[in-house]
């Protein structure tokens, strides 16, 4: 049977409220006390009520983490990377997924919410209007935003640089000989895409080069959606040399509407994507990318969100962690021959 509270005061010789302070750490209890009762827990092999002891002490020990999807091995990475910190702290992760679905986020973060969490950590579905999010602000729990942001909403908020992520990629493939570029994104209401298009377009007006739109295609957010899309804009009169893929999903789509399509990467189209995954050195050729640091980002967002349950940070924050341009293959570096032979990975350079 389980082992009761009672029990353990008994085994200590003090009374349930002691034994309740030392377990829950609150409250004053001398060493002498608080090793006696430590010692009958460890014998009785006592184990806490959670629930109880969230009732009297306000706090579960938990954070809600809500990501799009957990498949994608972006958001695994990412939430590694808040919890290595959150673990540190004594803290437990609750994970959700939304589907990139605005609805469904708004019912996550109520559940979240009625499971008494602590703080939440979120990639949020949309940039623009999100009353449930700002209802977490306006009840005091701590909410952070990672990867993306939401217009209007004061909140600490930790991501890359997109646009000038995208501008050094697209500026690469103008400098390589290309006019004709295209651009392959998702959901145009996140703010990952909106400057992502940001650069695109500041690359090819400083380059004298019109953003025609029939380059600018946006899909839904799976690697099935981008293969059609660019199907189509590989079908047409005029295809586009060179593709900019604003995410991994979009990427791996790009690659498999290419292949089927008989043409060559490089040689018939260049390919720069945003993101930088281990596959990119197993696919040949080899992608070249934007790398984001986004073990780095889940760190920083869960250290934010630990200084805001702590009550030593009051000021918001918008923190841009900076991007790697990586050129290998698949833009037709010059190191590349013609017979095939793959670069050393090592060799990858870094602009």
């Amino acid at each position: 049977m389980k082992v009761t509270i009672r029990e353990v005061a008994a085994k200590a010789g003090v009374s349930p409220a002691t034994v309740s302070r030392v377990v829950g750490n609150y409250g004053y209890v001398s060493q002498k006390t608080r090793r006696k009762v430590l010692a009958a827990v460890k014998e009785l092999g006592y184990r806490p009520d959670s629930i109880a002891r969230s009732l009297v002490t306000r706090a579960t020990h938990t954070i809600g983490l809500v990501v799009t999807d957990i498949t994608n091995p972006f958001f695994a990475n990412l939430v590694r990377g808040v919890e290595e910190v959150t673990w540190q702290h004594g803290y437990t992760l609750i994970l959700a997924n939304t589907d990139e679905d605005m609805q469904r986020e708004k019912a996550v973060i109520q559940t979240l919410q009625e499971k008494r969490v602590d703080a939440f950590i979120v990639v949020p579905a949309s940039s623009q209007g999100s009353p449930h999010l700002q209802e977490v602000v306006s009840q005091g729990i701590p909410l952070v935003l990672v990867d993306r942001g939401v217009h209007n909403l004061a909140v600490d908020t930790v991501m890359v640089d997109n646009e000038e992520g995208a501008y050094k990629a697209v500026s690469h493939l103008i400098r390589l000989g290309h006019s004709r570029i295209g651009i392959v994104l998702d959901n145009l209401k996140i703010t990952t895409n909106e400057e992502r298009l940001a650069g695109y377009r500041r690359a090819l007006l400083e380059n004298s080069l019109t953003a025609e739109e029939s380059l600018i295609q946006s899909c839904r957010f799976t690697q099935h959606s981008a293969y059609e899309l660019v199907s189509n804009m590989l079908a047409g009169h005029e295809r586009p040399t060179a593709l900019f893929t604003a995410n991994n999903f979009m990427t791996i789509g790009a690659i498999q509407a290419i292949r089927e399509a008989g043409l060559s990467i490089p040689q018939d189209i260049a390919l720069v994507g945003f993101d930088d995954l281990e596959w990119n050195l197993v696919n040949v050729p080899y992608l070249t990318a934007v790398a984001q640091p986004v073990f780095e980002m889940g760190n920083i967002a869960a250290q934010r969100v630990i200084a805001q349950l702590k009550g030593e940070e009051n000021s918001v924050m918008e923190i841009r962690l900076k991007t790697k341009f990586i050129v290998r293959q698949s833009c037709g570096v010059p190191s590349q021959t013609n017979s095939g032979r793959r670069s050393n990975p090592k060799l990858d350079q870094e602009i």
